[in-house]
């Protein structure tokens, strides 16, 4: 993971908050792709064998093995918090890999915000690293916003200026994360409650191809590019504004960029549809936290 030559300056922990082992294997080349010689990373998996209790509540929580609905997400969040917690001192950043509006990332900033109390009273604050905590939904957003801003000059005589009309989408996994993602889109941007999913006038919305996360690795291959592209045609065509950028929304998408290019140019024909920007929230995540920890925000 890391150059022998090179000794690591950061250690960041990929957190696949489902049960899937083969999910968690599949992000590796992703992530060992971007070649951050000088960044160690780490692999957590939710547990399979092993089942949580609430303390409040008494309620058992068991490991999920593939994350279809919010409250998957929630409950994913609930099973791995314990096993986290005291891998928190280890590293200096975390990425959740799940494509949702997960706790999981509010929940680390909790700890961590616990563990500078903690240690804030022994050290001095200037020599304390910070530690930071994305999730890939939240990453994938950011980066979709940075892309397709700019203010344009109307004219030169009143330069009024006007912030460009491109949009972004995101491409998902089963039927019932179109409004789930649209509603965390919404609230992202607006604030909570501070707008209805579909006004938001940057985002496009999203697709879904039917499949779960983990139907789309045991799906034949060509039947799931097949819904992919169609996806992102579906996504395109629906839009009035221009579509400059799409998520790939799920973890178990990683990879599958080919897929999201075709329908990209099935609806826009080849030149525009070359153009079109295709976001990976772990990539998309991974860098945000590299440069985070580098620049020290």
């Amino acid at each position: 993971m890391t150059s022998t030559s090179t000794t690591p300056r950061f250690s960041i922990l990929i957190i696949n908050p489902n049960t899937s082992r083969h999910m968690t294997d599949a992000l590796k080349p992703i992530v060992n792709n971007l070649n951050y010689s000088d960044v160690h990373f780490d692999y957590f998996t939710a547990p399979a064998l092993t089942s949580v209790t609430i303390e409040e509540t008494g309620r058992v929580v068991p490991g999920v093995p593939s994350i279809n609905s919010g409250e998957d997400s929630a409950n994913s969040a609930l099973h791995c918090r314990p096993f986290l917690e005291p891998l928190i001192p280890k590293h200096d950043a975390f990425l959740v890999a799940c494509y949702s509006a997960h706790p999981l990332v509010a929940m680390l900033k909790e700890d961590i915000k616990k563990l500078e109390e903690r240690e804030g009273s022994t050290s001095n604050s200037s020599s304390r690293r910070r530690k930071y905590v994305t999730g890939i939904f939240e990453a994938s957003v950011s980066v979709s916003l940075s892309l397709i801003s700019s203010f344009q000059l109307l004219g030169t005589d009143d330069l009024r200026k006007v912030q460009a009309d491109e949009t972004f989408g995101i491409v998902s996994t089963g039927s019932i994360w179109k409004a789930e993602l649209s509603k965390a889109v919404a609230e992202m941007l607006a604030g909570p409650g501070g707008s209805i999913p579909g006004t938001i006038a940057r985002f496009a919305g999203a697709e879904t191809t039917g499949l779960t996360a983990v139907q789309l690795h045991d799906t034949p291959p060509d039947e799931v590019r097949k819904r992919i592209s169609d996806a992102t045609e579906r996504l395109i065509k629906n839009t009035s504004s221009p579509v400059t950028v799409i998520c790939l929304g799920c973890a178990g998408m990683a990879g599958m960029e080919e897929a999201v290019r075709a329908g990209c140019i099935r609806a826009y024909g080849g030149e525009a549809g070359e153009r079109v920007r295709i976001v990976d929230g772990v990539v998309a995540g991974v860098g945000l936290l590299v440069n985070a920890c580098k620049a020290r925000f």
